[in-house]
């Protein structure tokens, strides 16, 4: 279990260090939070500081989803952000290997209905990982 009395100040330092959009700091961040129990809680806390930066810096977070190599190995966002689709997808009774399916380097293949119902009622975070680690846009135009 993440300690509850440390989790925010960990993750606003990780907000702040993605913001900074410096590689080095991402790496001293990193080991900073060995200090943590156990990986799991790690992986929380860069994926929590991910979101919240998508809701008050978007263009500082499509930087550190561009550069995600930076977070591995704690943090894969190709493979969070394919589970994310399989399940938003499978849940809204599209199929796999049907309505969509995955290429071997984990590109996300989908018919207009399924990317249209892909793109629907997303937070911020996952609008962004979708459009950059997925690469998948919502095609409709904004009013």
């Amino acid at each position: 279990m993440c300690l509850a009395k440390t989790y925010d100040i960990h993750l606003e330092l990780a907000v702040d260090v993605f913001k900074s959009q410096n590689p080095a700091l991402i790496i001293s961040l990193k080991n900073f939070l060995t200090v943590l129990p156990n990986p799991q809680c790690v992986e929380d806390v860069l994926m929590a500081a991910i979101y919240m930066l998508a809701k008050t810096e978007p263009e500082a977070c499509r930087w550190i989803l561009r550069n995600s190599y930076y977070l591995k190995p704690e943090v894969d966002l190709v493979e969070f952000t394919s589970n994310l689709a399989l399940t938003k997808l499978q849940n809204q009774g599209f199929l796999l290997n049907q309505d969509f399916n995955f290429e071997p380097n984990r590109h996300l293949q989908v018919t207009e209905q399924a990317k249209a119902g892909l793109m629907v009622d997303n937070s911020d975070g996952d609008r962004l990982l979708l459009e950059e680690i997925l690469q998948i846009r919502d095609s409709t135009p904004a009013l």
